[in-house]
């Protein structure tokens, strides 16, 4: 207790009691006053007035310095309560008043770095719950929603600043969730389920029960699962495809083998057509296994482009002229629109001769006779970067479900409709990888039962920015 005494006060306090102690002997000691008891009273009340008088300014004084330290001390705490945490005071005496603007000072350095290192980590988790690919949602016990991040706004299609203390059923909009959620709410438990939300969602959901400070909340994870199922579906699309055109081919072979082995051998007009018959199916097989072949040495980069300035009615007529027997056959008209005025493209000939051709042969293959196909080119702008090249055909067209999915390996939009028509389903696939190495996009529209249009682009020379030096590549 002793430590917080102000030493200084008391000893003027001493000097005030001592002055008036003093005054009073001096008094008494003045002859003219020692038998007048009057003018003594006086002196006295006198003498003492005076020292109430400094004892009063002294305590004045004193209290007015401790109240504008207070004062100050209320003000700085008024601007920290308000946000201002570099408010601070200089302490302009000692001991405890001293002491307590320093105690203040340093709790106001304290809370600003607490809330500092509060704020950083803030910060860090709203970049997290911003860019993560999950969806997160926090509700409570009850079911409103207490954070929602952009992510999850856009799997739900729901805005996250309307989200905030809506319920999660409203919110979500998925019985499959809302009941998850309820499970794990009853439970106690971690509750997981995945979710197909349209043909192009598809979702695991993660609800998780927490508590924190006696409160309990639930928190969900939603991932978007859509690309790994799609990849799951397509590698075993392919799987069954291929094992639906090696099947074909096989059972074929092995019905000639075995007709051959009962007697069919002696007869050597009938031998022969089935041997003819058995060499057809074993050039379908070696085709499927070399486009295979290609088609993986193309994805993996190993195949060497030599890219070159070409005209783009050589790209165009050579495969066109080629399939126009083909054409002929099955009674479609062929055209070919191809201005000589195009500029120039960087590509590999041949390897563009293989896409044109593709095109062009899938185009007669699905249109009847009677149909029409139209190859063109063109290029739009003063400057054109792309060249365009399209086959058009009035064919059966494709179906809206399989649009998406033509460019796959082995894919095909009807089995009924292509039985007895040859392919092995890996042209389009092929040719989408030759134009993509070249630069290029491929694209699709169609209507079904009205015909079909591709698309492709090539790069300008002019837009790359070569010359007719021969440039090796690799896809």
């Amino acid at each position: 207790m002793l430590r917080y005494a102000n030493w200084r006060l008391a000893l003027i306090y001493a000097l005030i009691f001592i002055a008036t102690l003093a005054g009073i002997t001096l008094l008494i000691r003045i002859t003219n006053c020692q038998v007048a008891r009057s003018c003594m009273e006086q002196g006295i009340w006198f003498i003492a007035l005076l020292g109430l008088a400094a004892t009063v300014a002294v305590t004045l004084y004193v209290t007015a310095a401790r109240t504008i330290e207070l004062e100050k001390l209320g003000e700085m705490a008024r601007r920290v309560a308000g946000g201002d945490y570099s408010a601070r005071i200089l302490p302009r005496s000692t001991g405890e008043a001293a002491e307590l603007t320093r105690a203040v000072n340093d709790m106001a350095d304290s809370l600003r770095n607490e809330l500092r290192r509060y704020s950083d980590a803030n910060q860090q988790l709203a970049i997290v719950l911003q860019n993560t690919a999950d969806g997160v949602l926090i509700t409570d016990e009850l079911g409103r929603v207490l954070l929602m991040n952009p992510a999850a706004s856009r799997m739900l299609t729901y805005d996250e600043r309307k989200a905030v203390g809506r319920s999660f059923a409203e919110v979500v909009r998925r019985h499959q969730i809302i009941d998850l959620w309820q499970v794990c709410r009853n439970e106690g438990r971690e509750a997981v389920a995945a979710v197909e939300f349209d043909r192009n969602l598809f979702i695991q959901a993660f609800v998780t029960p927490f508590e924190e400070k006696g409160t309990r909340g639930f928190l969900v994870i939603l991932q978007d699962l859509t690309q790994v199922r799609f990849l799951q579906t397509v590698r075993r699309d392919f799987i069954s495809n291929i094992s639906h055109e090696l099947r074909t081919p096989l059972a074929s072979l092995r019905a000639i083998i075995e007709t051959l082995q009962d007697g069919a051998l002696q007869e050597t007009e009938l031998a022969v057509r089935f041997l003819n018959r058995a060499d057809g199916e074993i050039d379908t097989m070696t085709q499927m296994v070399e486009e295979l072949l290609e088609l993986a040495r193309i994805e993996s980069g190993e195949v060497p482009l030599q890219m070159a300035e070409t005209n783009v009615r050589e790209l165009v007529q050579i495969p066109f002229e080629r399939l126009q027997s083909q054409a002929d056959r099955r009674g479609v008209i062929l055209s070919l629109d191809v201005p000589d005025d195009l500029p120039h493209v960087l590509a590999d000939a041949e390897r563009m001769h293989r896409v044109v051709s593709n095109l062009l042969h899938n185009a007669i293959k699905f249109t009847d006779a009677g149909g029409s196909v139209r190859v063109a080119a063109y290029a739009e702008g003063e400057a054109p970067v792309d060249v365009t090249i399209l086959v058009h055909d009035n064919g059966v067209g494709i179906a809206d479900e399989d649009i998406d999915r033509i460019f796959e390996r082995f894919y095909k939009s009807d089995r009924a409709r292509t039985r007895g028509m040859g392919g092995t389903g890996l042209g389009l696939a092929i040719a989408r990888h030759l134009v993509e190495a070249h630069g290029g996009r491929i694209l699709v529209s169609s209507k079904e039962g009205k015909g079909t249009t591709f698309y492709f682009t090539i790069p300008t020379v002019s837009a790359v920015g070569s010359s007719d030096v021969i440039v090796d590549s690799t896809l």
